[in-house]
C-alpha cells in the first residue's frame, strides 16, 4: 500500500489566501502542516516527515542524508522555482520524483528587480534617510533609461527583467551559458561573456541558478573588475555574491549600490544593514500575498497530481 500522507513543510501556508489549503482539504488525502511560523529545520523535517510519502518543501536542504532518513517519502513538492536545496541525483537513485512551481513567481521577482534598479538609480534609499532627517539634499541620480543593465542568468525571471528594463530604453546586455540567441535578437539584448557584463554594467542584475558546490559567482575578484560607480542586485541565490568584498566596495565607494534579497545565511543582520546605498529586503521577492497564494496551490496542485496520476510532466525536475 502507496503512503499518501502530505507533509507541508512550508513557514507559513495559506495565510492569507485559504485556497491552497481548500484544495488540500478537499482532496481527502491525510496531511500535516509545519505550524511554527519559521523555516523547518533539519530534526523538525525529519520528525514531522518520517511518515510521509509526500512533502510540500520550501528552501529546507533534502541532501542526500536527509532523504536517505525519510523512508516513505516518494515526492518532493517544491513551493518555487529554484531546487538547489534538493540532491536531485539522490532523489532520481531513490525514486522520488521532485517538481517545482516554475512560472508562478516570475512577475513577483521582475517587479522586485525593477523596483530596486529604479531606486539605486534615482538614489531614493539616502534621500529619504536624508528627508526622515530633516535634511533637504538633493543628491546625483540617473535615468534608468541612460543606463546599461546587464542580466546574468537569461531563464524566465532574468528574460522578464531584460525585457522589462529594455522599455525603460536601457541598453541591456546578458549573460546565460545557454543563452537563446534568436530571444536575444527579437529583444534587443546583446549576449555576451560574463566577465564582459560585469566590467561593464551600470547595474549587474543576478537571476542565475546555483547548482550544487558551485562557487560564488561574484567572488572578490569578479567584484573588483566592476565599473566604477556601478550598482549590483541579487534576486537569485544567498551566497552566490561575496558580501563581506561587497561591503568594502561599497564602503570605500567604488560601486554606487546594492539590492539584495537573498544571503548566504538567513536571517540576516551583517554590516551591509549599516549602508545607507543599500537596499535589503529579507527573502521576499514571491511573497507578494497574489504570487505566495498562486505558488502554494500549485504546490499543492503537483503533490496531489503526483498521488493522482504521476504529476505534471512539464514541472517535473526529477
Amino acid at each position: 500500500m502507496t503512503n499518501d500522507h502530505i507533509l507541508v513543510a512550508l513557514s507559513t501556508f495559506a495565510e492569507s489566501d485559504s485556497s491552497p489549503l481548500d484544495l488540500l482539504k478537499a482532496s481527502g488525502r491525510p496531511y500535516t502542516i509545519h505550524r511554527t511560523g519559521k523555516r523547518i529545520t533539519t530534526p523538525e523535517l525529519l520528525e514531522a516527515g518520517r511518515a510521509a510519502g509526500v512533502i510540500v518543501a520550501s528552501v529546507e536542504p533534502y541532501d542526500a542524508p536527509t532523504i536517505a532518513a525519510l523512508p516513505e517519502l516518494r515526492c518532493i513538492s517544491r513551493c518555487g522555482v529554484g531546487t538547489d536545496n534538493v540532491d536531485l541525483a539522490a532523489a532520481r537513485a531513490r525514486g522520488i520524483a521532485v517538481f517545482n512551481t516554475p512560472d508562478v513567481p516570475t512577475a513577483a521577482v521582475a517587479e522586485l528587480a525593477l523596483s530596486m534598479f529604479l531606486s539605486l538609480a534615482r538614489a531614493l534609499p539616502q534621500q529619504s534617510a536624508l528627508m526622515h532627517e530633516r535634511s533637504w539634499k538633493r543628491l546625483e541620480s540617473h535615468l534608468l533609461g541612460a543606463l546599461t543593465v546587464g542580466v546574468i542568468g537569461l531563464g524566465r525571471i532574468g528574460r522578464n527583467v531584460a525585457e522589462l528594463t529594455r522599455a525603460f530604453g536601457a541598453k541591456v546586455i546578458g549573460s546565460d551559458p545557454h543563452a537563446d540567441a534568436a530571444w536575444g535578437a527579437r529583444t534587443g539584448v546583446e549576449l555576451v561573456p560574463l566577465e564582459q557584463l560585469i566590467a561593464t554594467a551600470d547595474i549587474v542584475s543576478l537571476h542565475a541558478a546555483r547548482t550544487g558546490g558551485q562557487a560564488q559567482l561574484l567572488d572578490a575578484a569578479a567584484i573588483a573588475t566592476m565599473k566604477p560607480g556601478a550598482m549590483l542586485v541579487n534576486l537569485a541565490r544567498g551566497g552566490m555574491v561575496d558580501e563581506a568584498a561587497l561591503y568594502e566596495a561599497l564602503k570605500a565607494g567604488r560601486l554606487s549600490g546594492a539590492g539584495l534579497d537573498v544571503f548566504a545565511e538567513e536571517p540576516y543582520a551583517g554590516p551591509l544593514c549599516d549602508l545607507p546605498n543599500v537596499l535589503l529586503t529579507p527573502h521576499s521577492a514571491t511573497l507578494p500575498v497574489e504570487t505566495r497564494a498562486a505558488m502554494e496551490y500549485q504546490a499543492v496542485e503537483n503533490a496531489l497530481h503526483f498521488l493522482d496520476s504521476g504529476g505534471p510532466a512539464e514541472r517535473r525536475v526529477a
